[in-house]
This record gives C-alpha cells, sequence and structure tokens, in this order.
C-alpha cells in the first residue's frame, strides 16, 4: 500500500510538473492571453477537470505561473556580480531588471503589469515579488550612509527607482520607445543614471554610449 502511494503521489508530482511546464511555454509563445483553462487543458492533453482538481482554479495555476516568474527574476539578482561600489551595483540592479522584463517579458507582465485584470496575486507570491527588490534597498542604504541610512528612508528611494524603471520598461514593452532621438537602451540608461545620481547625491557623469 505505501509503494502505491509512493508512486500515486509520484505521478501526481510528475502530472503537476508537466502541467506548469506546458503552461510556461504556452506563456512565453503566445503570452497571457492564452492562459484560459481550456487552453491550457489542450497543451497538456488532459481534462479541464484535472486542472481544477491540481489547482483549485485558474488563480491557484496562475499563482504557481507567478511563483515561476519569481524564482527567475530571483536567478537573475544571485547572478549579478557586485563590482564593489554601491552605485555602480544598483546601475546593475536596473539593467539586470530591464534585461528580465525584455527577455521574461510574459512573466514580466504577469507579475507587474496587471495584464489579467482577475489575477490577483497570493499575498505569499505578492510578499515574494516585493522582498526580492530588498537587494536594491540595501544597496540605497550602503551609497548613502551604510549602518545609519533608516530602512524606510530607503525603501521610499528603492521604491522610486523601481518605478521610474518599471513606467520605462512598460512603454519599451508596448512600444512607445522605439522612436528618436535615441535607442530605448540608451533612453533606459539615461534615465537610470539621471535618477540615481539626482537621488543619491552623485556627481557620477553618464556615460550612455559605454553602457
Amino acid at each position: 500500500m505505501k509503494k502505491y502511494r509512493a508512486a500515486q503521489d509520484l505521478h501526481q508530482q510528475n502530472l503537476r510538473k508537466q502541467i506548469l511546464d506546458d503552461a510556461s511555454n504556452l506563456l512565453m509563445r503566445e503570452g497571457t492571453n492564452a492562459l484560459s483553462m481550456r487552453r491550457i487543458a489542450q497543451t497538456v492533453g488532459c481534462s479541464t477537470t484535472v486542472l481544477y482538481t491540481m489547482f483549485g482554479n485558474k488563480q491557484g495555476l496562475l499563482d504557481e505561473l507567478y511563483f515561476r516568474g519569481i524564482e527567475i527574476w530571483r536567478q537573475t539578482l544571485e547572478a549579478i556580480e557586485h563590482p564593489g561600489n554601491s552605485l555602480d551595483y544598483i546601475f546593475s540592479i536596473g539593467r539586470a531588471y530591464r534585461n528580465f522584463a525584455l527577455t521574461n517579458s510574459s512573466y514580466y507582465s504577469l507579475m507587474f503589469l496587471k495584464v489579467i485584470p482577475e489575477y490577483t496575486p497570493s499575498e505569499n507570491n505578492f510578499q515574494l515579488a516585493t522582498d526580492s527588490f530588498k537587494i536594491l534597498v540595501e544597496a540605497v542604504q550602503d551609497s548613502i550612509a551604510p549602518g545609519e541610512t533608516p530602512e524606510s528612508e530607503a525603501w521610499e528611494i528603492a521604491r522610486i527607482i523601481w518605478a521610474t524603471l518599471h513606467g520605462h520598461i512598460g512603454l519599451e514593452l508596448v512600444g512607445y520607445a522605439k522612436h528618436p532621438p535615441e535607442p530605448p537602451e540608451q533612453g533606459f540608461e539615461r534615465a537610470l543614471q539621471t535618477l540615481v545620481n539626482g537621488l543619491l547625491g552623485t556627481s557620477n557623469e553618464l556615460n550612455i554610449e559605454s553602457s
């Protein structure tokens, strides 16, 4: 009986992974509009009943995909090498954020652009996504006065940076950043450096061409 239950559990785990893998591929290929329970079931080759049994509802399945997006973002952050300077680290985080958004635009849209109006991330997932930006908060603290800057002040500055970059990336994703006078990556770099330099009182010169 124990072996049967173990085999049954393993089958359920494998099926769950297959469903999420197929749903993830569908999300990346066709975007969030393709994420209906019927379409996912057709892609996986199962009934919608299986999906509802395994995930409860569409909200539950989307929450699993949202969590996958968080994991990709977390891995992106972990791959950033600290250059030894807090300001340069902030610039690296900003560039990594844009790269994550452009490389994983469907996940980014699901996580940060509210493209599925009826979907609201679980409180746990929302908190995980928010917590991932603590790395930016810590970099802001270190760039102002290490060990002395209140976390609330650093969070406020980090939110301003995040919100501004988020707006720039959102415009780029929908095509509004493709027009002259400069390519979107240069416009993003100019916005990033001007914003950080202004907020943190630095005097670094802009280096748009080499970034």
